[in-house]
């Protein structure tokens, strides 16, 4: 589903105790703010974050089944846009923890996430699905999507790998999705109550797109397919892509090395230098080289010490797309290639 609150699904029918009271916000000039960054791949935007906050003063009254009352804290839901920072990729909400008012409120949780910019590059009439959201909790209640999954003691960063899966169903009428597929299912959730940063960062790996088509006719073992990047094709009965096959499909990597508990166990990346000299075209007499792990992926911020034939040491961190600094000609005939260490 997508991010976009359905005001529909989620009205609860209640009454605030004290029907003169002013329920509005008012944080006061000094409340400690938290502030959300969200690092925004290109391809993706920044969808409406939905800001709640909670009060112990102003109750919400709801009757059960059999007509009892029940008093539970007021909420009261705010919507924020992020503002990007400069010209840069960061994107940012600032939020107050104490939203002050008659009510007294406190900032309870946020949802907010990212999706496609553009659907129609994956042809005419796509929609947006799901799988790119993010919960945190501030507090000891649960969100308007559950409880968390994950309990953080201090601030939050979340960093984690997506695909973009185009999804096709045809019974009930034709619909074609992009959604993005991670290790989480279509919400992260984080309970974080000392928070007062939380960064998230999507990597998005566009040329890993994952496909999938529902059964135009139900039927007994008729299954979606999955047409994974590698071009396997897999029916198996399940309704989600599978995350760590598209994982090992990228890295070559085995799949208990993103299991949490098996990963110590796996073998490190193994940094290695191409040889070919790759000449800097603003830069006559100048030239770079590539490193890249053991699997072909490009290694950014790796660091690297090169010694020439006469001893001369080039070193450096690799930038973006894995390439050293620019190094002079007598850098092409190497005597050693060393990796001293792993930036992260």
């Amino acid at each position: 589903m997508p991010l976009r609150i359905s005001v529909g699904l989620f009205v609860v029918f209640f009454s605030l105790s004290g029907c003169g009271q002013d329920y509005s916000l008012s944080p006061p000039a000094d409340s400690e703010q938290i502030t959300v960054t969200v690092k925004v791949p290109k391809e993706l935007k920044t969808e409406t974050m939905w800001v709640m906050y909670r009060s112990a003063t102003c109750k919400s009254l709801t009757h059960g089944a059999s007509g009892q009352r029940i008093e539970r804290d007021g909420h009261h839901s705010v919507y924020k846009e992020f503002q990007r920072r400069g010209q840069s990729d960061l994107y940012q909400v600032k939020l107050p923890k104490d939203g002050g008012g008659a009510c007294r409120w406190h900032l309870a949780n946020v949802t907010f996430g990212v999706v496609y910019a553009d659907t129609t590059e994956f042809g005419e009439n796509v929609t947006q699905g799901g799988g790119g959201g993010v919960v945190v909790i501030f507090d000891h209640n649960n969100s308007p999507r559950g409880g968390a999954d994950t309990e953080i003691d201090g601030d939050l960063t979340i960093k984690k790998d997506y695909y973009p899966w185009v999804s096709e169903a045809f019974l009930g009428g034709y619909r074609k999705h992009i959604s993005l597929v991670s290790s989480g299912g279509l919400y992260l959730k984080y309970q974080a109550l000392q928070a007062r940063h939380v960064y998230f960062e999507p990597a998005l790996h566009s040329d890993y797109t994952i496909y999938s088509k529902e059964p135009k006719e139900k039927k007994e073992g008729n299954h979606t397919a999955f047409t994974y990047p590698d071009r396997t094709v897999v029916a198996d009965g399940k309704w989600h892509p599978n995350f760590l096959k598209l994982q090992t499909i990228r890295t070559g990597r085995d799949r208990d090395c993103f299991d949490v508990w098996r990963y110590a166990n796996c073998p490190g990346r193994r940094p290695q230098l191409l040889p070919d000299w790759l000449p800097e075209p603003d830069q006559p007499g100048f030239g770079r080289y590539l490193i890249v792990d053991e699997w072909g992926n490009k290694l950014p911020s790796y660091f690297y010490r090169l010694v020439g034939e006469n001893g001369e040491v080039f070193q450096g961190l690799t930038e973006l797309n894995g390439r050293t600094n620019p190094l002079p000609e007598s850098a092409r005939a190497l005597r050693k290639a060393e990796f001293p260490e792993r930036v992260w």
